[in-house]
């Protein structure tokens, strides 16, 4: 089962970034710019594992939020600021925040607190399924229909972000981002050849990955 995520932060882009990287980590987000959103979402998805609240949001702010949430619910909550003085941390636990990171964060310790985090409220994510493919998170193995498939640690990333990223078109730049280094912005062709290598592997299974015209990939699985 995928684990739900709401990430609320009224910066666009660095809500963007964390979120690419949830996403690849294999949780559903769910994004808000405002506290409004956060306890809307959080109203509608009640089985929901983590919030993720940015300090300094407008109009209603990571702690108003935080106490609000604590009224209805007692999901975990993160709380992350740029102001890392010792008053806000306080008041960011009296608000019955579950931890508190300061920016700008480094994004690999952060998602080993998240992971950390969840796996002690038991909602760690092992497995990824999606039709006649599962993955093995912690093994890094895949298997279809429950043979193993036998993959490169490149093939197994990419199938994995497809996996991930179920019938969203995906642009071979997101791919390379995503797959190879977040900083990475190589030919395109890199891309085409690894899909159609996978594509080879998952035999008639294959065409479940689509090309987009003019964008890219898209992962697409109809039961029956």
């Amino acid at each position: 089962m995928i684990t739900k995520i709401i990430l609320a932060d009224d910066e666009e882009r660095w809500r963007m970034i964390v979120r690419d990287f949830l996403e690849n980590e294999g949780y559903l987000v769910y994004e808000a710019a405002d506290g409004q959103e956060v306890l809307r979402l959080l109203r509608e998805n009640p089985d929901t594992k983590l919030v993720i609240l940015d300090y300094m949001m407008a109009g209603m702010d990571g702690i108003v939020t935080c106490r609000d949430i604590r009224t209805f619910s007692s999901v975990p909550v993160i709380i992350v600021t740029a102001a890392g003085d010792e008053t806000t941390e306080v008041a960011g636990f009296n608000c019955g925040a579950d931890d508190f990171v300061s920016k700008p964060i480094k994004l690999q310790p952060f998602m080993a607190r998240i992971r950390a985090m969840l796996k002690r409220t038991g909602e760690a994510v092992d497995e990824l399924h999606l039709g006649p493919i599962m993955l093995d998170l912690s093994a890094k193995s895949a298997t279809l229909n429950g043979e193993p498939l036998s993959l490169t640690p490149t093939e197994y990333d990419l199938l994995y972000y497809f996996v991930s990223n179920p019938r969203k078109a995906l642009s071979r730049e997101q791919i390379l981002r995503a797959v190879w280094n977040t900083d990475y912005y190589g030919d395109g062709r890199t891309v085409d050849t690894h899909v159609k290598n996978l594509r080879m592997k998952l035999g008639k299974w294959g065409n479940m990955i689509r090309t987009v015209r003019s964008r890219g990939y898209i992962l697409e699985y109809n039961n029956g």
